[in-house]
C-alpha cells in the first residue's frame, strides 16, 4: 500500500490530536471568500472538489484495519465542513459500518448544532475553527462572511455536542489596531476554546 511504502506515521505530530495519528484530504477548495487565506487563492481558483462520503468511509476502514496503531485521523480540508449533507452522509457511514476510530477536522465557526451532533456520533472528537478576529470590523474587512454572534453560538453549540474546539486567531489584518486586538483577546477568553 502507498502507507506502507512511503509513510511513517510516528514521523507525524499535532499537539491537538492523539499520536500517532493519520492527516488525511477529503476534499480541495473552499467556497468561502476570506482575503487572508493563501490556499483556495493560489492552488485552487476557489473551486471545490470533494471525495463521496464512501470513498472517505473507506480509507477509514482501511487505515483501521491496517494501521491499528493509528490512533485518530485528521481531516485536513481547507473546510471539511462546506457541504454540511456530504459530511451528514460520511458521519452515518461511519456509524453505520461502526467505524469508531476518533477524528478531527477543520470547520468555519458558524457550523450548525445538528451537523455537530453527528459528527460526534460519527466518532468525531475535535473541531479546529478559524475565528480569526474578535472585531466585526475586521471579520467585514477580511470578507469572512461570519458575525461574531454566531462565532459565540458555534462555540457553546460544540461544547454542548462533546466536541473540543481548537480555536484560531490571528491580529494584523487590514484595519488592525490596539482596540481590535484587544476586542480579539477579549473574545477569545469569553469563547473558553479547549486550545488556542
Amino acid at each position: 500500500s502507498v502507507y506502507k511504502r512511503h509513510l511513517n506515521i510516528k514521523d507525524y505530530f499535532f499537539a491537538a490530536s492523539f499520536y500517532p495519528f493519520l492527516m488525511l484530504i477529503t476534499g480541495r477548495g473552499c467556497p468561502y471568500r476570506c482575503s487572508f487565506c493563501v490556499y483556495p487563492q493560489v492552488f485552487h481558483s476557489r473551486r471545490c472538489r470533494f471525495r463521496s462520503p464512501e470513498n472517505i468511509a473507506d480509507e477509514f476502514e482501511y487505515i483501521m484495519k491496517e494501521l491499528p496503531e493509528v490512533k485518530e485521523i485528521g481531516i485536513e480540508d481547507d473546510t471539511f465542513t462546506a457541504d454540511r449533507s456530504r459530511v451528514k452522509k460520511f458521519c452515518s457511514i461511519l456509524i453505520e459500518r461502526r467505524l469508531t476510530i476518533p477524528w478531527y477536522a477543520n470547520t468555519r465557526a458558524d457550523l450548525d448544532f445538528e451537523t455537530m451532533k453527528a459528527m460526534k456520533e460519527a466518532g468525531a472528537r475535535l473541531l479546529i475553527a478559524g475565528f480569526e478576529s474578535g472585531s466585526q470590523e475586521i471579520l467585514d474587512n477580511i470578507h469572512k462572511g461570519v458575525r461574531l454572534e454566531d462565532m459565540a453560538r458555534f462555540a457553546k453549540d460544540a461544547e454542548k455536542a462533546g466536541l473540543l474546539v481548537h480555536g484560531c486567531f490571528m491580529i494584523g489584518n487590514p484595519g488592525e489596531t490596539a482596540r481590535t486586538m484587544n476586542e480579539t483577546l477579549e473574545f477569545a477568553k469569553s469563547l473558553n476554546c479547549d486550545t488556542a
